[in-house]
């Protein structure tokens, strides 16, 4: 009889949380508080508590003051984000518990958070958006990982996960390789979290990466995709450095002198998509360089903390003083001397982060979660809040180990189907077997070239649809005849195949919404260039079908449930008002 120990090192566990990240580690140790005899494995690509997004991630986290109503809050995010595409009833409800989450993480975890003599929290207000921000330390992901282990979470380090096992449409482990030994690697539970990254597309000058096989792993378990045409993320940055311009989006101007920020984007806290094609317009037109004038600051880049940022106001931790001194004495060694009218550019970034979960971060696979940055978008959540991407790893961590430690005490673990692992071990390894194929670079490096030009990824229309769409099925061909030698060639076959497919589902979604909708993650069409609330206040959904086709479809938003609609919004025929009537 067929034994799945004959495929490779079984190991066994309650919950399985797979990336040693922020949002891993805070969803293992949540569990473990939530039900301390469950046995919780983390397995880390890399290793656990020192790698992942949030490992020096800003020096924030996002809260409320007790001053600050998390109505209006809501309302605001709703309306300058990505313009009511939010779970409402989400976003509400994260919102009311972010400063529990800050509270977590100190009293807990042991987190050093910026606080008064008297021990309360201290914050600063951000601008426009209602919120206050907290200091955080740099490390605290290091705190974390001691926590973890104090509660006797298992950590397994160097293990890379490419496939989700499942048994009649519930998780039951994962399978993959150890990156030493190329060992074959299967894991039994009966909960599995997907702490992985989303995907950010292979690109020049990257601190993050990520290759979309979470994403891709969780479509192939039967997992759905949400918003994911929302995925290109807007930056204006200086060039020297690639660094963004945080808070001087007012202060834009073009080689005449004239401040093009006032001309396109009048009083804008944020980026918005009227500059960005300003901006292209004054290159165009050969009115470039750019450049954001700092001798006069305004009260959006004050704010902001371009100058006076002390220990006093909340923001700064000690060893973020520490950090900023280093970096400041290498670019001072290194560098020529900083000019106040520094050119900028605009800086595009593909980066999809679609699985779509529920308030507690599971998605619509049995016992599977996803928590952190794998569900941004597909939460409809949308109320990423620049500088808070610490707070959405813990609270989606939170919700989601709180959640997975419940489900431990009431659910058996199902059996793994060895046929199924069978089969997903002979598709992980069938690079190393095939001679004379082709490199998975030749797929990143295609890629990578969107990344030049703002038609792809800022100004699309029905034909730079189609262009990347007609690249995506010539890359496609690519894909079955991969080929590796040795560890990181094989995991780098499955990212480069996983990042083709988060780039087919980006652009057919994109294809299918005719509006353009969206601040900081813009969904922006030249060919449709209105927002459309009568036709499209839809989710975009993606689901692998039967025959293992992508299959897209929309569900409406259900406003009749929420509170912030826009003007003239009608109930849709087959539904009634259910928030605004008398409980």
């Amino acid at each position: 009889m067929a034994n799945i120990k004959d495929l490779g090192k079984v190991y066994e566990s309650d919950v399985l949380i797979v990336g040693g990240g922020f949002s891993g580690l805070v969803t293992a140790i949540r569990a473990k508080q939530e039900n301390p005899d469950a046995d919780v494995l983390i397995v880390e690509r890399c290793y656990a508590g020192y790698s992942g997004q949030s490992t020096k991630a800003g020096n924030g986290i996002v809260g409320h003051a007790d001053f600050q109503k998390v109505e209006e809050s809501t309302e605001w995010m709703v309306k300058n984000q990505t313009p009511y595409l939010n779970d409402q009833e989400l976003l509400y409800d994260y919102l009311s518990t972010n400063t529990e989450a800050v509270e977590w993480l100190r009293d807990f975890c042991g987190v050093l958070i910026s606080h008064n003599e008297d021990g309360s929290l201290k914050y600063w207000v951000h601008p426009e958006s209602k919120l206050v921000g907290f200091g955080i330390e740099l490390r605290a992901i290091e705190r974390l990982r001691r926590k973890a282990l104090e509660m006797d979470v298992r950590i397994l380090n160097c293990v890379n996960i490419f496939e989700i096992l499942t048994n009649n449409g519930q998780a039951v482990g994962a399978i993959g390789f150890d990156m030493d030994e190329m060992e074959c690697h299967i894991f039994h539970a009966k909960a599995v979290a997907m702490a992985t990254h989303g995907c950010q597309f292979k690109k020049l000058g990257r601190e993050f990466m990520g290759y979309g096989t979470g994403v891709g792993a969780i479509y192939r378990a039967g997992g759905l995709i949400r918003n994911i045409e929302f995925s290109t993320q807007i930056e204006i940055v200086f060039k020297g450095t690639n660094v963004p311009v945080y808070g001087g989006y007012n202060l834009i101007f073009n080689q005449n002198g004239e401040n093009i920020s006032k001309k396109y984007a009048p009083n804008a806290p944020e980026i918005s998509v009227p500059l960005l094609k300003g901006m292209v317009k004054e290159v165009r037109e050969g009115r470039g360089p750019l450049y954001v004038d700092l001798r006069e600051p305004d009260e959006t880049l004050i704010s902001i903390g371009w100058e006076g940022m002390t220990m006093g106001d909340g923001r700064l931790m000690p060893d973020k003083i520490e950090w900023e001194n280093f970096v400041e004495g290498k670019s001072n060694k290194y560098t020529m001397e900083h000019s106040e009218t520094p050119e900028i550019t605009i800086d595009q970034r593909l980066q999809t982060e679609p699985i779509k979960v529920n308030h507690n971060f599971k998605t619509d696979v049995e016992a599977l979660w996803a928590p952190g940055k794998m569900s941004y978008q597909g939460s409809a959540y949308f109320g990423w809040h620049r500088g808070d991407g610490v707070g959405n790893a813990a609270q989606t961590g939170l919700r989601a180990g709180k959640d997975m430690g419940q489900f431990t005490k009431t659910h058996e673990k199902l059996d793994i189907d060895f046929e199924q692992a069978k089969a997903y071990k002979e598709k992980i390894y069938a690079p190393l077997n095939r001679k004379n194929g082709h490199s998975p670079y030749e797929i990143f490096d295609k890629i990578e070239t969107y990344g030049f030009g703002t038609e792809k990824l800022i100004l699309k229309s029905e034909k730079s649809i189609n262009e990347v769409l007609s690249d995506v099925e010539e890359m496609k061909k690519i894909v079955p005849i991969l080929t590796a030698d040795d560890a990181h060639m094989l995991a780098k076959c499955h990212e480069a195949s996983d990042t083709l497919l988060n780039l087919e589902m980006l652009f057919r979604a994109s294809l299918m919404r005719t509006e353009s909708r969206g601040v900081f993650y813009p969904h922006y069409r030249d060919d449709y260039p209105e927002t459309d609330n009568k036709n499209w206040l839809k989710w975009i959904n993606i689901r692998q079908g039967k025959d293992g086709e992508m299959e897209l479809f929309t569900e409406d938003i259900p406003m009749w449930r929420y509170p912030v609609r826009p003007e003239g919004y009608e109930i849709p025929e087959g539904h009634v008002e259910e928030y605004y009537v008398e409980k």
